[in-house]
């Protein structure tokens, strides 16, 4: 019955967990070739605070006092945000395509603050070689109170990340895993418990850092704190006897959930909350410690 439940639980955490790591129903964005930087005239605009946010490809902007209109790619105006609301132009043909609002005529209310974000897809990065720094820029009109200013910036792109360190890390782990397996350790358990722990955090700083709204995603990371807490509660009342075979489910479960941010070592940025090494770390582990005790699981059942 335990296990039975560990097994349900486990999968509840598997569906909900990407949908916690990308923070929107688009794609998971948890690792980019690119960081988009913003001029020192577009986050200085007297009143007006602007950023970028959701993977470096959705656009917020707040006013507190003069009116923002945001221009579209025919130089018209899209966007309406002032402290009143946000309005979008059903005549915009930008507006239209960015699905902000119908066509039709007039402006409608899309927004209920002085503040909005949306999918821009001028941030969209051109296409390069292997090159390396800025490689071009981007920007969008807006007029403040007005008065015409610039929301611009530059596309910087990364290097790709070294994978031997990594790779030899991942074999180290490997190797001193098969050795406690080999003397009969019972290491399941602690793995099936580490490999949850680390996956909670790599859930969690990814939720941080890709929220589209700018906000920080409560529900997904507090789901995800549940679960694990209930998946703990499950390992730690299971009889001794059947404690490696919960571990196993659980380490299972958190290998899973870590294969879809793997592209952490395949791109120079990394959209988390903890710096870039760490956040690979945390991940490494995860998927790691995850597949060893799903393996150290089905070597005790063997046995027994």
């Amino acid at each position: 019955m335990r296990t039975g439940i560990a097994v349900l639980l486990c999968a509840c955490a598997t569906l909900a967990a990407p949908a916690a790591a990308s923070a929107h129903a688009r794609s998971a964005t948890v690792a980019l070739d690119y960081r988009l930087v913003l001029d020192r005239a577009a986050t200085s605009i007297p009143g007006v605070h602007v950023s970028i946010l959701d993977g470096d490809r959705s656009l917020r902007v707040a006013t507190a006092q003069p009116p923002v209109v945001v221009l579209g790619d025919l130089g018209e105006r899209m966007l309406r945000i002032e402290r009143g609301g946000v309005f979008a132009n059903r005549a915009s043909v930008t507006a239209v395509a960015e699905k902000l609002t119908s066509p039709g005529s007039g402006w409608a209310k899309i927004g209920g603050s002085g503040s909005f974000t949306w999918h821009e897809h001028r941030l969209a990065p051109p296409p390069w070689g292997s090159r390396t720094g800025p490689v071009a820029r981007f920007s969008i009109p807006v007029l403040v109170g007005g008065r015409r200013a610039l929301v611009g910036g530059t596309f910087v792109r990364h290097a790709r990340p070294v994978l031997w360190p990594w790779l030899v890390a991942a074999a180290i782990f490997a190797a001193a895993v098969a050795v406690a397996l080999r003397a009969r350790l019972g290491v399941a358990t602690p793995l099936g418990a580490g490999a949850a722990l680390a996956a909670l955090c790599s859930l969690v700083a990814f939720s941080v850092a890709d929220a589209p709204n700018g906000r920080v995603a409560w529900v997904q990371i507090v789901l995800g704190v549940l679960l694990v807490a209930a998946l703990y509660a499950v390992l730690i009342r299971a009889p001794e006897s059947r404690r490696p075979a919960v571990a196993g489910v659980l380490g299972a479960a958190a290998a899973a959930v870590s294969l879809g941010s793997l592209g952490v070592f395949r791109h120079g940025v990394v959209v988390s909350a903890l710096p870039a090494a760490a956040s690979r770390a945390v991940l490494e582990l995860a998927f790691l410690a995850g597949v060893a005790a799903a393996a150290a699981s089905l070597r005790s059942e063997a046995r027994r």
